[in-house]
């Protein structure tokens, strides 16, 4: 396990994870980002509320993207129950 020092909201950490030195930096920045980008939003100097909104944004994108890789994955299968019955139809054919 690993440790990497980024800094959130003005605030430095340091985490260890078994996951890639390169995406904890990116995960650090984005949520730097989003808190940044509410904090500017809001009329709110409470860093816990800016923290808690900044979450409830993140996880909203989270549960989104998710909607739509279900959506995808149903016409992905959708799609291949179709190839399948062509490709039978093919074989049907082909053994005419």
């Amino acid at each position: 396990m690993e440790s990497v020092r980024v800094v959130i909201f003005g605030v430095e950490y340091s985490i260890k994870s078994d996951a890639d030195l390169d995406i904890t930096k990116q995960v650090a920045q984005y949520v730097n980002s989003k808190i940044t980008e509410i904090h500017e939003k809001t009329a709110s100097r409470d860093n816990l509320k800016v923290a808690v909104l900044s979450l409830l944004n993140i996880a909203g994108e989270l549960f989104e993207l998710k909607a739509r890789q279900n959506e995808y994955a149903g016409k992905v299968d959708e799609l291949e129950s179709k190839i399948a019955d062509i490709t039978n139809k093919i074989d049907v054919a082909l053994d005419s």
